[in-house]
C-alpha cells in the first residue's frame, strides 16, 4: 500500500511540473522558395519574325508557327507565347486576346491593364495583372499593329494560390516585362537575301 501512494505521489509531481507551458499548434506555413539569378538571354527563333531577350533559367520549346513554350521547370510555371500574322485582323486579334484575360473573372479579385509603347522598337502592347485565385496571374499582347501579334499569358502547373505564389508571379512578372521591352521585329524576307 505504501508502495502505491509513493508511487501515486511521484506521478502527481511529475505530471504537475511537466505541465506550465500551454499548447498551441503551429501556424501553417509555406516552403522556401529559391529563386535564380537573372542573366539575360538573347533568344532568336529560326523562322520567327521577332528576338527579345529573356532570362537563362527557361527551357525553351518552339512549336510549329512560332509559338514558344518558357517552362521554369523548378516552379511549376509557363510563359505561353502565340505568335499571329496580321492580315486585317487586327482588331479581333486585340479582341480575343482581352476576352482570354477577361475569361479569368470567375476567379480573379481584380485586372489591372497597364498599356507598354515603344516607337523605336515599334512595339505596343498591354500588360494584365490578374489578382485572385484565377489560373493565369499575367497576361499580355504586343504587336507593331501592321504585321506581329504575339500573345502571352502565365500559368503554373499547381492549384492556385495567390499567397504563396506571390513571390514567384512577381518574379516571372519582370521576365515579361523583359520580354516586352526588348521584342523587335525582323523582316525574315531581308534575312534570307
Amino acid at each position: 500500500m505504501m508502495k502505491a501512494a509513493c508511487l501515486y505521489c511521484i506521478m502527481s509531481i511529475l505530471l504537475m511540473s511537466g505541465c506550465k507551458e500551454r499548447f498551441s499548434p503551429k501556424p501553417r506555413g509555406y516552403l522556401r522558395i529559391d529563386l535564380k539569378e537573372k542573366i539575360d538571354t538573347f533568344l532568336s527563333p529560326i523562322n520567327c519574325p521577332f528576338s527579345f531577350n529573356t532570362a537563362n533559367y527557361f527551357d525553351v520549346v518552339v512549336k510549329n508557327d512560332c509559338w514558344l513554350d518558357l517552362r521554369y521547370i523548378q516552379h511549376h510555371a509557363i510563359i505561353h507565347l502565340t505568335y499571329k500574322s496580321i492580315n486585317n485582323n487586327l482588331f479581333d486579334l486585340l479582341e480575343d486576346s482581352r476576352n482570354m484575360v477577361y475569361k479569368h473573372t470567375i476567379k480573379a479579385d481584380a485586372i489591372n491593364e497597364k498599356r507598354y509603347l515603344n516607337n523605336t522598337n515599334e512595339t505596343y502592347g498591354t500588360l494584365y495583372d490578374i489578382s485572385g485565385n484565377a489560373a493565369s496571374s499575367i497576361q499580355f499582347h504586343i504587336t507593331d499593329s501592321a504585321h506581329n501579334f504575339i500573345r502571352g499569358s502565365l500559368y503554373f502547373y499547381t492549384t492556385p494560390n495567390q499567397d504563396s505564389l506571390k513571390p514567384i508571379i512577381n518574379y516571372l512578372r519582370k521576365d515579361i516585362i523583359r520580354i516586352m521591352e526588348t521584342l523587335e521585329w525582323r523582316d525574315l524576307n531581308a534575312l534570307k537575301e
